[in-house]
């Protein structure tokens, strides 16, 4: 195992034994290999624990703490004190990268030095691999930062960044459910933002309840309020504001039409026929190989 990768993938894991496997398929096969995984088990009370276990692979580093769930947030922030590499990149325990993920956000930032954070494309799906639309992207950090009231279009499960501006922009526990737009929002002044409109990522999309969306856009708006100013920044938290409250009621609807999760991706990307079958291609290939799992480490070169 390399004492000093250059990568290190961050996952917090809570209640993933159904999903967890795939993810872990999708970083054991990368064709970027000077990597180490971090596992941080968020007090699970199913068998995650049991299937980050079955991994034989030396650079995965599993985590248990018997201080129950503490919320993604206090365990990225856990997982970035305890990486080694000089890259730091997210990934959820239900999500799926795709093989040259790694390989690619490596290039670009060893190529971009003054780049602090860099995400990717990627596709939404559900269920067993069911395709919806694409997470809308924006490639420099001018129109990754444009509508600052409204979010920022980096997914955060795409996210790669130097490891020292994690350390120095902390995940706030204030923020559930907005954590990743709320560090944004808090650092874009002072950082560089860039993102790969390549598709590298399947994120998996489940139903989520109205409340817990609401809670979101409650905490963002809060974020917003608190960096009033001026009459600049007052004007893009009462535009944050109202675009949050408009949006907060389209999901109530959604909800009661029982559609959150399934419909609320209606305003994203449509999907063309080369992302579909570059998608089935990496979910065929994770599903049918779960033996990767249990293997010893074996150096891939790209081609």
């Amino acid at each position: 195992m390399n004492a000093s990768p250059l990568v290190t993938v961050v996952m917090s894991a809570y209640n993933a034994s159904g999903t967890i496997d795939l993810a872990l398929r999708s970083i054991l096969t990368q064709t970027y290999q000077d990597w180490e995984l971090i596992v941080v088990d968020d007090g699970s009370t199913d068998r995650t624990a049991e299937r980050v276990m079955q991994v034989k692979d030396p650079r995965v580093r599993f985590i248990q703490e018997p201080s129950g769930n503490m919320g993604l947030a206090s365990r990225l922030n856990q997982c970035m004190r305890l990486a080694k590499g000089q890259y730091v990149a997210r990934m959820d325990a239900d999500d799926v990268s795709y093989p040259r993920r790694l390989e690619r956000q490596v290039r670009f930032l060893e190529a971009h030095r003054d780049i602090d954070l860099l995400g990717t494309g990627a596709v939404i799906f559900k269920g067993e691999g069911e395709i919806i639309s694409c997470y809308p992207t924006a490639s420099s950090h001018e129109t990754v930062c444009r509508r600052p009231w409204w979010g920022f279009p980096l997914a955060h499960p795409t996210w790669m960044g130097k490891r020292a501006w994690f350390l120095a922009h902390p995940y706030s526990d204030q923020d559930s459910r907005c954590e990743d737009q709320a560090l944004l929002l808090q650092s874009f002044s002072h950082s560089r933002f860039a993102a790969l409109e390549e598709v590298l990522l399947g994120y998996r999309m489940t139903e989520i309840k109205a409340g817990k969306l609401g809670r979101g856009r409650l905490n963002y708006c809060r974020r917003l309020l608190a960096r009033v100013q001026d009459c600049s920044s007052l004007r893009w938290a009462m535009m944050g504001v109202g675009v949050h409250s408009v949006a907060f009621a389209r999901d109530v609807v959604l909800q009661l039409g029982r559609t959150v999760g399934s419909g609320s991706h209606r305003s994203w990307g449509s999907v063309g026929q080369a992302e579909r079958d570059q998608w089935q291609s990496v979910w065929t290939g994770l599903s049918l190989d779960p033996s990767v799992l249990t293997q010893t480490h074996v150096q891939h070169a790209p081609d």
